[in-house]
Order: structure tokens, then C-alpha cells, then sequence
């Protein structure tokens, strides 16, 4: 159910409390009153001059408690509002959070993190100053110039209440005119934010590249385009505030002026007395700071609709991928055999299908690599298995159950995955491993790393496993960070292990030490590897290669070079690059040069036990 108001669900959801904070800012707003009162009695009795010394003191110190009375009850209902506007704040913001959580990948595809940011933050201050100050101020308002307004029609003039309060609604007018105005401005400006706050994201995460290209003068010049364009945009909201808080003041101060010239009237006239206009001024000046008030909190509510609007379109955004309707919650582990059938998939904004009636097998148990060029749908098809995107249905099975039935909270617990990213969070190196909600031994955090390849680096750090990492990992290795993503996913113990692409940071030597003690984790689970490396793939049970969205060959190791297709003409070519690195210096001789030269002659030489098939 979409939500059509943030601030009404909130005060409707709590609308004792309000209530509660209502009636403080109301008494606070009643004691006001007795100050024109006794002020008005004091003034006559001293003109007429038949005030005595104790009713004088009566006076004051009637004043001084109705001061005190309304700073309490006033300080208190302030407090009491202004603590329900925090917790609305936490409560929007984890809303907020909790929802990202549960959108799908193509929604933050097309997101910056600039902009993401500025709504957790900006537009969520923007509606907490709305109910804070916005709020408090249209409350005290409403009640203060509702009984005023009474007080002066019925102990003064009604005639000099009416005159005087003639300007008032051109408030109103004012108010209308700059609505609209003042919203687009506020939309402007929190864009600007958002574009300042990705371009400093931006920077900041590729630091090295800056430095590398030694473009720090171009990112200064782009940050200062779009730092001048956040003030500029500014300014123009602040112009546009200041010139309704001015002309507000203007309209204040003419009711101020009816009042002086048409009540001095009535005073020589002997319509009212003097201590009736004294009162009557202090009426009017208690109404002026919530009429003024009024000004402001037009413009905050007008600040905190664009912000609630721009929150509201992110909350009602439902995501892509839920758990279906047929999904059944009696499935609550897999056994990790898989099928494709016909599939064929299309991305959103594509022209295209991405795969193209891909169809396959996977038993339970066994090993399946994809091979192919960049762009050819590998990390597609298990992006798909773990439903990031969704697949039609009754193309994509897993252990006979179309995946749509399966729940998303068992599929994605029952498969471990190592994404091409290497994405690590800003925390220690065993918080990283140990990523899952369940709770891990030291040893099995050990035994994860050990299969990793990767304790030997991590026990060299000073803190060894609690060693703090950079913002996404940044002070490891590309290496390392893909090895610590293996180790978060083998520790995991899922039934289908996915490894797309996750030894290219690595040396041959690192590659076969990981599989080699992967074989042991992968013999009673599903493995998919996807890889560019042949050498990562080619024990794999079944292999196929992938060519614009299609299988185009498919088979083990051995059948795919006898077929001599891409397959083949991959693995040679990267032969050729194993062997090239080995060539030794012009002129240079020995083992080193006769097997480059046998490489040179045989494409299928092999530099472990030479030609290939031999």
C-alpha cells in the first residue's frame, strides 16, 4: 500500500502525545493573556491615580508569575514536540534504510550515491525541522491569534480589532505567491547537494586513478563548477526567503500603524481608555512574532512537502524482485541441482535479449564453468540463479522447483557467491569473512581464510583478523580482497557455490594452490565458476562457452579443444601469453627459449609436459 503522507501517518499515529503537546502550548498561550490584562488595570489605575502601593506590587508580581507560568509550560510543550520530531527522524530514516534493503539491483543502477545520501540526510532533517519548528510555531499560532483575537474583540474594540487586523490576510496572498517559487528553489537546492555530495563520492573512491592521471586540477576545477552552482542556487533561496520575510514584516508592522493612529483616536475621543490601548498594543505585539511565525513556517512547510515528496517517491517505489506468490515456505534448504530451460532474458533498457534460449543441467554436486568473451551474458545467467534480476518463469529450476517458488530468503542463504566487485566493507578483515547473520568459530573462520589462500597475508598484519580495512577494502591487495571474498562465501557452507570471476587478481601459482583447496569444499556442493582463465575452469565437470547470449559449445575440457571453436582459440592464445611472459632476453638461451619456441610452433605446446595431447 503506497503511503500518501509521511507527517499525517505520523501525528495520526501518535496523535495522544500531540494532543498532550497541544495542550501545553495552549495553557502556555492563555497565561500570555493575563500580561495585557493587568498591564491595561495598571495603566488606568496610574492615570487615573488611584493605584496603590500593594495593588502596584500585585501587578508585578502577577506579571512576573504569568512570565514564568507561560516560560514552563511553554519550554515544556517545546521540548515535548521537539522530542517527538527526533524520533520521527529515526523513524523515516530507518523507513528509509529498511526499504533500500529491500529494492532490487536495477533500481540502484540508475542511482547516485550523492543523491541517496542527501535523502537519508538532508531531506530527512528538512522534515524533522517541519515538525520541530513548523509545527511548534503553526500550534502557538493558531492558538495565540485565535484567543487574542477574542480578548481584543470583546475587553477593547471590536471596530479597532478589525481595523487592525484588515492587512493580516494579505499574508495569506503573500504566502500563496511565493509558494510554488519557494518549493522549486528547495528542490534546486537539494539537488545541488546531491550532485556535490556524488562528485566528492565520487572522488574520493577513485583517489588512485586522480593521482595516476595526475587530474587533480581537472576534479578541483569540476568540484568548484559544482560547489559555485550549489551557493548560487543558494543565494537565490535565501533572496527569495529573505524578500518574503521582509514583505511579511512590511504587513506586521502596517497592522502595528492602524492600531497606533486610529487607537490614539478612540483614546481622545474617550471611546477607550488609556489602559485599554496600552492592552490592546500588547495584544497586538504577542500576535506579531506567530504572525511572523506564520511567514516561516510557510516556507518550512513548503520546504517539507518537496522533501516528503522526494522521500515519499522512494518509499512507494516497490521492488522488482519479492518473493512470488507461489513461493513456498516449506522449502527451506536446497540441494543445489540445477536446470535451465529455453531460457531467455532481456535486461530492462535493453534492445536486446542478453541470453538467448540458454538451456542446461546441472546436477547436484558437480561443477559447472562459463567461459566467453566480455559482454557475452556469463555473470548474467548467475545473477539470475540468486534472483537479482528475475527470470521468467519455468525456465530456471533448482532441485526441480521453479525458482520463483522457492523463497528468497532460502535461495540466497543456500548459495554463497563471489562477485566480480570483491566488495568488502569498511570493517575487520574477520567481519568480512564471517558476513552472515549466524555466528562463527574462530576456527571456522581460520579453516575459511586457510582454503582462501589468504591467512598467510592476514596473520602479517599487526591485528592479524580484527585488522580495520579501508572504505571497500582499499588497503588489501586486489589479490586479497578477491581471496577474503572466497573465504566469505566458502564459510558459509551453501549448497551452490558461485565464483564469477574471482582468481584474476591472482597469480598461477595462488589460482592452483585456491583450487586445489577448493576440491575438498566443492566436492559435495554445486559449483559454477565462471572465469577467463582456462586454467581456472578446465577441471570443471561441464563447460560452456557463452557467445552473445547463446551456448555455443559445450562440453569437458578435452571435447572443447578437440572441437578447436572459440574455446580452443581461447585457450591457445592465452598459452602463447603464459609463454611470452617466460621468454627470455634477446639472444638468451636454454630451457626458457625452447619451450618459448616450441610454443611458437605448436600453439597446443604445453609448458608443463609439453605438446598438448602428447
Amino acid at each position: 500500500m503506497k503511503k500518501k503522507s509521511i507527517f499525517r501517518a505520523y501525528i495520526a499515529e501518535n496523535r495522544w502525545a500531540y494532543l498532550l503537546g497541544a495542550g501545553l502550548v495552549t495553557v502556555s498561550c492563555l497565561m500570555q493573556l493575563f500580561i495585557p490584562n493587568l498591564l491595561g488595570r495598571f495603566t488606568d489605575g496610574l492615570e487615573q491615580r488611584v493605584l496603590t502601593y500593594q495593588e502596584a506590587i500585585g501587578y508585578a508580581a502577577g506579571m512576573i508569575g504569568a512570565g514564568f507560568g507561560v516560560a514552563f509550560f511553554r519550554s515544556t510543550g517545546r521540548i515535548y514536540l521537539f522530542r517527538m520530531s527526533r524520533r520521527l527522524e529515526m523513524q523515516v530514516r530507518g523507513s528509509l534504510f529498511s526499504h533500500w534493503e529491500r529494492l532490487s539491483a536495477p533500481y540502484f543502477n540508475n542511482q547516485r550515491i550523492g543523491d541517496l545520501m542527501s535523502h537519508a540526510i538532508s531531506d530527512v532533517n528538512v522534515i524533522r525541522e517541519t515538525t520541530m519548528g513548523g509545527l511548534f510555531n503553526i500550534l502557538e499560532a493558531v492558538v495565540l491569534i485565535t484567543i487574542t483575537v477574542v480578548a481584543m474583540v470583546s475587553s477593547v474594540n471590536p471596530w479597532l480589532t478589525l481595523l487592525t487586523m484588515l492587512p493580516l490576510p494579505m499574508l495569506s496572498i503573500l504566502a500563496y505567491s511565493f509558494n510554488k517559487k519557494i518549493q522549486r528553489q528547495s528542490a534546486d537546492v537539494q539537488q545541488a547537494v546531491g550532485d556535490l555530495t556524488s562528485r566528492v563520492q565520487e572522488f574520493t573512491a577513485g583517489i588512485r586513478v586522480v593521482k595516476a592521471f595526475v587530474q587533480e586540477k581537472e576534479e578541483r576545477a569540476l568540484f568548484t563548477k559544482d560547489n559555485q552552482r550549489a551557493v548560487a542556487l543558494n543565494r537565490r533561496f535565501v533572496r527569495s526567503n529573505s524578500l518574503f520575510g521582509s514583505l511579511s514584516s512590511a504587513i506586521v508592522g502596517l497592522s502595528f500603524l492602524v492600531s497606533v493612529v486610529f487607537g490614539g483616536i478612540l483614546v481622545l475621543n474617550g471611546t477607550i481608555t488609556l489602559g485599554e490601548f496600552v492592552a490592546f498594543n500588547t495584544y497586538l505585539s504577542l500576535l506579531m512574532g506567530p504572525i511572523e511565525n506564520l511567514g516561516k513556517v510557510v516556507n518550512q512547510l513548503q520546504r517539507g512537502k518537496a522533501s516528503e515528496d522526494r522521500i515519499l517517491a522512494i518509499l512507494n517505489t516497490e521492488p522488482d524482485v519479492v518473493d512470488d506468490v507461489s513461493a513456498d515456505p516449506r522449502i527451506t534448504s536446497l540441494q543445489g541441482g540445477i536446470e535451465v530451460r529455453n531460457l531467455t532474458f532481456s535486461y530492462p533498457e535493453a534492445k536486446e535479449p542478453t541470453l538467448k534460449n540458454i538451456s542446461l543441467h546441472v546436477p547436484k554436486g558437480s561443477s559447472l564453468a562459463i567461459v566467453g568473451r566480455v559482454g557475452s551474458g556469463k555473470s548474467t545467467l548467475v545473477h539470475l540463479l540468486v534472483r537479482l534480476y528475475n527470470p521468467p518463469k519455468g525456465t530456471l529450476f533448482i532441485d526441480g522447483n521453479d525458482i520463483h517458488e522457492i523463497p528468497l530468503q532460502t535461495l540466497r542463504s543456500q548459495i554463497g557467491i563471489v562477485p566480480q566487485d570483491q566488495f568488502l566493507f569498511s570493517s575487520t578483515i574477520r567481519d568480512n569473512i564471517s558476513f552472515d547473520p549466524r555466528p562463527y568459530t574462530e576456527d571456522e573462520v581460520v579453516r575459511a581464510s586457510r582454503i582462501a589462500q589468504v591467512y598467510d597475508n592476514i596473520i602479517e598484519f599487526p591485528n592479524k583478523f580484527d585488522t580495520a580495512l579501508g572504505e571497500r577494502g582499499i588497503s588489501l591487495s586486489g589479490g586479497q580482497r578477491q581471496r577474503v571474498s572466497i573465504a566469505r562465501a566458502l564459510i558459509k557452507k551453501p549448497s551452490i557455490l558461485i565464483f564469477d570471476d574471482s582468481l584474476s587478481a591472482v597469480d598461477t601459482i595462488t589460482e592452483d594452490l585456491i583450487l586445489e583447496g577448493l576440491h575438498s569444499v566443492m566436492e559435495d556442493r554445486t559449483t559454477i565458476i565462471i572465469g577467463h582463465r582456462i586454467s581456472s575452469v578446465q577441471a570443471a565437470d561441464q563447460i560452456i562457452v557463452l557467445d552473445e547470449g547463446r551456448i555455443i559449445e559445450r562440453g569437458t575440457h578435452n571435447e572443447l579443444l578437440a572441437l578447436n571453436g572459440l574455446y580452443a582459440d581461447i585457450h591457445r592464445k592465452q598459452l602463447l601469453e603464459e609463454e611470452a611472459e617466460k621468454l627470455p632476453p634477446d639472444g638468451a638461451d636454454g630451457p626458457e627459449a625452447e619451450i618459448a619456441a616450441g610454443a611458437a610452433r605448436n600453439p597446443d605446446y604445453n609448458r608443463r609436459g609439453g605438446a598438448a595431447g602428447a
